[in-house]
């Protein structure tokens, strides 16, 4: 496998490698996790969390996400070796899904726990 890095000679090259990174990077991985999480809820026999599914149903769909995680932690290394804007895009691209992530779970722990102990009044 050839790991030379590539040299930009342009801004141009550089935005576009980021945007490369961030932009597909995300809808890899929401295509991927969309289609996780349809298949549990259309099947939801095949869920990982099914206690009376068989083990290799169990294994299989762990298998899998465990599979997805050594890509993106794969692709993070190659393109940090060979074109690195690309893996600043896919880091870029993790940034905002851990915010988005920490801000929905503000907002959920807003409206479960914080409206509701005041709107009863109690502390």
């Amino acid at each position: 496998m050839n790991l030379t890095q590539h040299t930009y000679t342009k801004r141009s090259e550089k935005i576009n490698d980021f945007t490369i990174g961030f932009v597909i990077w995300g809808g890899l991985n929401l295509m991927a996790g969309w289609t996780l999480a349809s298949t549990s809820l259309l099947y939801p026999d095949l869920s990982a969390f099914n206690l009376n599914a068989p083990n290799s149903i169990t294994y299989l769909i762990v298998g899998l996400n465990c599979l997805i995680l050594l890509l993106n932690i794969g692709a993070l290394i190659y393109f940090g070796f060979t074109r690195y804007w690309i893996a600043l895009g896919i880091l870029a691209a993790f940034a905002v899904g851990l915010l988005m992530v920490l801000l929905i779970g503000l907002m959920l722990n807003v409206l479960c726990y914080v409206i509701p102990a005041w709107i009863l009044g109690k502390p």
